[in-house]
């Protein structure tokens, strides 16, 4: 039998509104990763937009900027998820 706590915790994660959240959080450290990593003006170039399917996508103005995150995207990847406490995200898509 399981616990009470158990069946919360698993039905939350299942929620649409706790994905919702869940992803909310992580363009919001991603944005704090990318500012760490590249300074504070990458911000001008570069921002986190959205989490879908383990796939966070990029917004980038400047094609450098996108060059420099496709460079460092492996490191990115693991500060957001050890940030995160979690793998969510695999992999980086870009918008230009």
């Amino acid at each position: 039998m399981q616990s009470l706590g158990n069946i919360l915790n698993f039905k939350a994660k299942r929620s649409p509104i706790m994905r919702s959240v869940v992803a909310s959080m992580v363009v919001e450290k991603a944005n704090h990763v990318l500012a760490n990593m590249f300074g504070e003006h990458i911000i001008d170039f570069a921002r986190a937009v959205y989490l879908k399917n383990k796939a966070l996508t990029v917004a980038c103005l400047s094609s450098v900027s996108a060059q420099e995150i496709r460079l460092h995207e492996s490191k990115i990847v693991e500060e957001i998820n050890k940030k995160m406490g979690n793998s969510v995200v695999d992999k980086i898509k870009y918008l230009a």
